[in-house]
């Protein structure tokens, strides 16, 4: 396991380094820190993707990737649910695993990703960011169209407590997996790397453009233009190793 990752469990001490993983070692890693949290141990890792990799979900239908997409970069599927995420340089990834009784693993899968929501809030508002948490209701309005784009690009949903600037577009992605009690929450932030550039992979590429148009990078907010995942990550390790200590 990369030194970039953390086993918790009473006393939290979070590295601030982000580990550089390939595509495939991505995936295993979020899987291994499962696996411990199922053992009671708390993990927190950050990644950034390398070289850049199309990132499936767990459910996802091979036959959605572009056919030429695989002799363009590696194609892996993760553990939770929802469409593609490109990931790459660009783009902050972020597993959070805990053990049954954690109050970041309520019973409430929705309610499970409010603090975390809140947590990165508090973060990008320091940092000079217009933003908020999606509410309930507004990602239970979602319609038809809309949650079928998502099947298809993750980016292209919404739910709740996930994170939009001030005029609606999308900022950060949440997801979660469950096993024996434990939780795995899974947190994309696109830094420098625009959402919508997953389309030119994908077969429904045309059918979720529309959704992906109402996306952005933290390079789209002018206190933020310059920012790096590594200092990113430099401001949110605090904050959310502070909730696994809870």
């Amino acid at each position: 396991m990369s030194d970039a990752v953390v086993r918790l469990s009473r006393t939290p001490s979070v590295s601030d380094a982000v580990a550089r993983l390939s595509g495939s070692d991505y995936v295993a890693s979020s899987a291994r820190l499962l696996a411990a949290a199922g053992a009671g141990a708390c993990g927190l890792q950050a990644t950034v993707v390398v070289p850049a990799a199309l990132v499936l979900g767990s459910a996802q239908h091979e036959d959605d990737v572009e056919p030429s997409a695989r002799q363009r970069l590696a194609v892996v599927r993760r553990g939770t649910g929802g469409g593609a995420v490109l990931c790459d340089e660009g783009v902050l990834l972020i597993d959070l695993a805990v053990p049954r009784g954690h109050p970041l693993a309520p019973a409430d899968v929705t309610e499970a990703y409010r603090p975390i929501g809140t947590a990165i809030v508090c973060v990008l508002q320091r940092l000079g960011v217009p933003c908020r948490t999606v509410t309930v209701a507004e990602a239970r309005a979602a319609g038809a169209a809309q949650r079928a784009a998502a099947r298809h690009a993750c980016w292209a949903g919404l739910s709740p407590y996930e994170v939009v600037l001030a005029d609606g577009r999308k900022l950060v992605g949440l997801a979660q997996r469950r096993r024996s009690g434990a939780v795995l929450h899974q947190i994309a932030i696109p830094v420098a790397s625009a959402p919508r550039a997953v389309a030119a992979f994908l077969v429904a590429g045309g059918d979720v453009e529309p959704w992906l148009d109402a996306t952005a990078s933290l390079h789209d907010v002018p206190s933020c233009a310059a920012l790096t995942p590594d200092q990113l990550w430099t401001e949110l390790h605090a904050p959310l190793g502070s909730a696994l200590a809870v």
